[in-house]
C-alpha cells in the first residue's frame, strides 16, 4: 500500500481565521497519528511560529515555513538523505527563499513603481501586527521573525489590474507576490509546491511510493495543491471558496465546513476511503 502523507495550510485550514481555534480538527489529527500518517505544516508562518503549534499540536514532522522559504525536517523523519540540507539545532533545512533583506529592500521599491504605499511586517510595530493578525503580542513576536517572506498590506484596496501591476513589477525585480487570508507577501522563487516535492522524494527514497493529499483555503496554497495528488480546498468562514482555488483547481475536493472542521470533514473522509 503507497504511503500516504498529508499537507496543510494552517490559518483558515486548520485554523480557524478568526481565533485559531483548532480543536474541530481533533477527531482528524487523532485519526493520522493512529495511522503514523505524517502531517507536514505548510504556511507563511515563520519557523518560530510554526514550532509553537507543533507543540499544542503534538506534532512532530516535517513543516514547511514562509509559503516554501524553507523545508525543516528533525533528524530521522525521511528515510531519504537530504545532502542539499544543513545540520540547524535537530533538524535537517532546506532553504529556497530569498534572504528577508532583500525582501525588504525591495518592498519599498515596488510601492513606489505601483503609486501605492506598501507597508510590510519590517514596518510596524508588535501592536500593530498583533491587532492585524488578532495574536495577542508575544506570538505576534514570533510571527515577526521573519527569514524568507515579507507580509505586507497596501495603503488602500486595489483594483484587479494593479494586482496584475504589482505582480508584474516584482517579476521584473526578480521576486513574486502571493496572498494569503490577510495580507500579501512578497517573496523569492520559492514555493510551498517545490519545497513539498523535495519531501515526497525524500519519504520515496526508502522504495515506497508516495500519495499526498494537500489543504489549503488561500491563494497562496494553489500551487500546493495543483502539485498534490488528491487536493482539497477548505470553505470559508462564509461557506465560500477561495475564487483562485475553484478556478484553479475544479478536480478538488471543496469542503463544506470551513476551517477546522473543513480540515477533519476532508481527512476523516480520506482515511475512510482508503481503509
Amino acid at each position: 500500500m503507497p504511503r500516504l502523507v498529508v499537507f496543510s495550510d494552517l490559518d483558515g485550514t486548520l485554523l480557524a481565521h478568526a481565533d485559531y481555534d483548532w480543536t474541530p480538527a481533533r477527531p482528524a489529527l487523532e485519526a493520522l497519528e493512529r495511522r503514523r500518517v505524517p502531517l507536514v505544516l505548510a504556511s507563511s508562518k515563520t519557523r518560530a511560529e510554526i514550532e509553537a503549534w507543533r507543540a499544542r499540536l503534538g506534532n512532530h514532522d516535517p513543516f514547511i515555513s514562509e509559503n516554501g522559504g524553507a523545508l525543516y525536517v528533525p533528524e530521522g523523519a525521511v528515510p531519504g538523505p537530504l545532502t542539499d540540507a544543513t545540520a540547524v539545532e535537530g533538524y535537517r533545512r532546506i532553504e529556497f527563499g530569498a534572504p528577508y533583506a532583500r525582501l525588504r529592500a525591495t518592498l519599498g521599491e515596488i510601492g513606489r513603481a505601483l503609486g501605492v504605499p506598501l507597508r510590510g511586517f519590517g514596518d510596524m510595530s508588535l501592536a500593530e501586527i498583533a491587532r492585524r493578525t488578532g495574536l495577542p503580542e508575544a506570538d505576534a513576536a514570533l510571527a515577526a521573525r521573519r527569514e524568507y517572506d515579507e507580509p505586507f498590506v497596501p495603503a488602500r484596496a486595489l483594483s484587479e489590474n494593479e494586482h496584475a501591476r504589482l505582480d508584474a513589477i516584482a517579476a521584473e525585480m526578480g521576486l513574486r507576490t502571493t496572498r494569503g487570508g490577510r495580507f500579501h507577501h512578497l517573496l523569492g522563487a520559492s514555493s510551498k509546491a517545490r519545497a513539498a516535492r523535495r519531501l515526497v522524494d525524500a519519504y520515496a527514497a526508502g522504495g515506497e511510493r508516495v500519495v499526498t493529499l494537500a489543504l489549503g483555503d488561500g491563494a497562496n496554497d494553489l500551487e500546493l495543491l495543483a502539485a498534490a495528488d488528491r487536493a482539497v480546498v477548505v470553505a470559508r468562514p462564509d461557506g465560500s471558496h477561495a475564487p483562485e482555488l475553484s478556478r484553479g483547481l475544479p478536480q478538488a475536493t471543496f469542503t463544506r465546513a470551513p476551517g477546522p472542521a473543513g480540515f477533519a470533514e476532508a481527512v476523516l473522509g480520506a482515511l475512510e476511503a482508503d481503509a
